[in-house]
């Protein structure tokens, strides 16, 4: 697909307080020292280190104290030799200390601070730009925004960003036997679910999805569906209608919507073959099969890596490691993603493939990831160590 531009999402400028979860546009760099001053690390006496250092129960240093430092505050005095000064924890060191005596390592009588235990004073300081120094780069463009990264960001005296406005993805579904939750299902009709998955993964992705009403098994309808969603958004998802029968429009639609039209129909993957992958000018239109694990699978695999480019943002999920329980066996000829649920063992994490038909919901459900078994293959024994790719899950995008 490096041939064929993706429509990038538009930009905005987002306050921090509204950033979260959201995929930076822009490298953003620190404005600011963290932390900007030298600042005591414990509540206690900055002092003199290396007059302190040897100091014990038996023989106490006797020091002065000659003010204390208010928080929020500059020092305004110094520390000389035989003299203290009481501060807080995240208090601003004055100048000419070199060490942070712990409250707890001395007792105070009147104006004076008797030390018992100096020996590690000089690593009681936090020093500025210890955590970071104004122009280091934070995060780069692409990068999802979770709460540690708030905080770095606050801390470094960024106030906003530029980040990305979430894609508009047009999902349709196909199929005259569809019928959605709540309606009165008769025999040979079968409930429609892959709308709602689809629309959550793209949420959780950072798009907003657009869910059309369901697309009936009609050309006519199926191409003015499909032309309206292109016209309304950024990409569009079809779910159905990718394979090969007399009533899979798909493929034919996709190439009379406009050019460069339909780049790969079907891959030597299952589940998940027939597959479509389509550009329509700059936005992606992606045919996804109809049966649901088929249709989840090949949106992890294909449609996702394609859809973050977006947001300048290429999909580095990365794998848990974990050793197979069950023994895979599969056909030759393809590559296979198999689902399997994690658990936890005593020696690290196991992997349960999950058997079953790609209709069959429940097989997703339940699975935390995706074992690739590699075209040539056909089995993988039990005790093996695998590599489990993981779904996207609602805001936690890695």
């Amino acid at each position: 697909m490096a041939a064929f531009p993706v429509r990038m999402a538009a930009r905005e400028r987002v306050a921090l307080d509204a950033l979260e979860g959201r995929i930076l546009a822009q490298a953003v760099s620190a404005q600011e020292d963290v932390p900007a001053f030298d600042r005591s690390m414990v509540d206690g006496f900055a002092v003199i280190a290396d007059e302190v250092r040897d100091a014990s129960k038996a023989a106490p240093v006797r020091l002065r104290c000659s003010g204390e430092v208010l928080m929020g505050t500059a020092p305004g005095m110094r520390v000389v030799r035989g003299s203290a000064i009481a501060v807080a924890t995240g208090g601003a060191v004055p100048d000419g200390a070199t060490g942070i005596v712990k409250v707890e390592d001395t007792t105070r009588a009147g104006d004076e601070v008797l030390v018992f235990d100096g020996a590690d004073a000089a690593d009681r300081i936090n020093l500025a730009r210890s955590d970071v120094s104004a122009g280091d780069a934070l995060f780069s463009a692409g990068h999802v925004i979770d709460p540690p990264a708030l905080g770095l960001l606050a801390a470094a005296g960024v106030a906003s960003v530029e980040a990305f406005v979430p894609s508009v993805i047009g999902v349709l579904i196909t199929g005259d036997e569809l019928v959605a939750p709540g309606e009165l299902l008769r025999h040979g009709q079968i409930r429609e679910s892959n709308g709602t998955a689809i629309c959550g993964a793209l949420s959780a992705l950072g798009f907003s999805p657009r869910r059309y009403e369901r697309v009936p098994d009609d050309r006519p309808i199926f191409a003015r569906a499909l032309a309206r969603a292109l016209r309304e958004c950024d990409g569009v998802v079809i779910s159905g209608g990718s394979s090969v029968g007399a009533r899979d429009f798909t493929p034919g639609l996709v190439g009379e919507a406009g050019d460069p039209g339909v780049i790969v129909h079907g891959v030597a993957v299952r589940p998940g073959r027939p597959v479509l992958l389509g550009m329509v000018g700059d936005r992606p239109v992606l045919g996804l099969p109809g049966n649901p694990v088929s249709a989840l699978v090949m949106f992890e695999a294909l449609a996702k890596p394609i859809l973050l480019r977006m947001f300048a943002k290429v999909d580095d999920t990365l794998p848990s490691r974990a050793v197979l329980s069950e023994k895979i066996e599969v056909g030759a000829g393809l590559e296979h993603r198999v689902p399997v649920q994690l658990s936890r063992a005593p020696d690290g994490l196991r992997a349960r493939p999950l058997f079953g038909t790609s209709s069959q919901t429940h097989i997703l459900a339940f699975a935390d990831g995706i074992v690739v078994v590699p075209e040539g293959m056909t089995s993988v024994a039990p005790g093996s160590p695998v590599d489990v790719w993981p779904f996207t899950r609602s805001r936690t995008l890695r």
